[in-house]
């Protein structure tokens, strides 16, 4: 059986990647503020939000507690992009509900479990966009 990658894409991070990439890409929405997060999935459905950990860590918890326990998001993947692993952190992560978590530092080395963990999880447009960000 295929594997169904994510449609729709909510990418939730600082201005930090290439407006012309996510202008002719419809299938990936950045946003910025924490404030356009929930009108952001109630206009485009996505199937997965990335959140990157490090820009949003004072918000995350909020946001996440409010995200798995209404149901109307219960099909929406989530998947937090952070710059390093944190035993105590990524397991509260996880008990909130993140599907998934890539690190940054394993980006810039990776192994063949690495990239085949995030082809797994991500299209390749918006793994590209992550890398160009982490570098």
């Amino acid at each position: 059986m295929m594997h169904i990658k994510s449609e729709r894409v909510l990418l939730v991070a600082p201005n930090i990647f290439s407006v012309q990439l996510l202008a002719s890409n419809k299938q990936i929405r950045h946003i910025t503020s924490v404030d356009r997060v929930f009108p952001s999935i109630h206009e485009m459905v996505p199937n997965l939000i990335v959140f990157d950990y490090d820009y949003l860590n004072v918000d995350m918890e909020k946001i996440l507690r409010r995200i798995r326990t209404n149901p109307y998001y219960n099909k929406i993947r989530i998947c937090c992009f952070k710059s390093s692993p944190n035993r105590k952190i990524d397991s509260f992560l996880k008990v909130l509900g993140v599907n998934h978590v890539i690190y940054k530092d394993e980006l810039y080395n990776p192994s063949k479990a690495t990239v085949n963990y995030v082809k797994s999880i991500l299209d390749s447009a918006v793994t590209d966009l992550l890398v160009s960000a982490s570098f």
